[in-house]
């Protein structure tokens, strides 16, 4: 690694280390924390966006919400990536399903097709009906049960989820507060202008709501930025 570029990652772990600043996934999906990690060569512990899909409009409604219930409303559903929109072109889609429809169609965890049914880790594909989001690794299907305790028990899944996303929402709130600068990254790297449940469309490119839920949680000292804002070490250090 480049010298300059060494002192500067030293640089940015001594910021996070010493709590003074913060740097937070803010969705789209899972890829954007593992990339905020090697792009900067940081740890990051679990935070509320990063197990899942979480357009701009959704990630707002979260940082305004004081705890996460998914027993309010969820449903399994089917994922299309790459899907084609007459006006709106390249993005991702869900569609609603059910957890017996799942459990009909996935027939073998080698199965052609499958990471359309379940998440790598084979967990369901869980949306929040109210607030338009999808978690991945967390609901589990049979074919994840037995491995590091997981077990297909639908309800006992959504209650233990909601505990825990509203553990890391608040672990991330009270980073946020306490640091003195916050970096709010959204990340999307597929070409994807917009993420989809049925026929309701999400932009991925309008951070408006973010950004006003964050300046009213964290004040001016919190901004939103794009993994290609923080490609670098000395990238991340510039904004500061």
């Amino acid at each position: 690694m480049d010298e300059n570029i060494s002192v500067a990652a030293s640089s940015l772990r001594n910021r996070i280390a010493s709590g003074e600043l913060a740097i937070i996934s803010a969705g789209f999906r899972c890829f954007t924390k593992a990339q905020i990690i090697k792009q900067l060569g940081i740890e990051q512990e679990s935070l509320a966006f990063d197990s899942g899909f979480f357009p701009p409009s959704a990630v707002a409604k979260m940082l305004e919400s004081d705890r996460i219930d998914l027993q309010q409303g969820h449903t399994a559903c089917l994922k299309f990536e790459n899907f084609e929109h007459d006006q709106h072109g390249k993005g991702l889609r869900f569609t609603f399903s059910t957890y017996e429809e799942i459990d009909r169609l996935a027939v073998s965890p080698t199965m052609a097709g499958l990471n359309r049914l379940l998440d790598s880790t084979f967990g369901y594909y869980t949306l929040n009906i109210a607030h338009h989001y999808v978690l991945a690794h967390y609901n589990w299907h049979r074919f994840a049960a037995g491995k590091e305790g997981r077990n297909r028990d639908i309800s006992g899944n959504i209650r233990s989820t909601g505990e825990l996303l509203t553990k890391r929402l608040n672990r991330l709130k009270q980073k946020g507060r306490d640091a003195k600068r916050v970096l709010l990254v959204v990340g999307e790297t597929q070409g994807y202008r917009y993420m989809m449940i049925d026929d309701a469309l999400f932009p991925l490119d309008e951070h408006g709501e973010i950004a006003d839920a964050a300046r009213r949680l964290f004040g001016s000292k919190c901004q939103i930025v794009t993994l290609d804002d923080i490609a670098t070490p000395e990238c991340a250090l510039a904004l500061l």
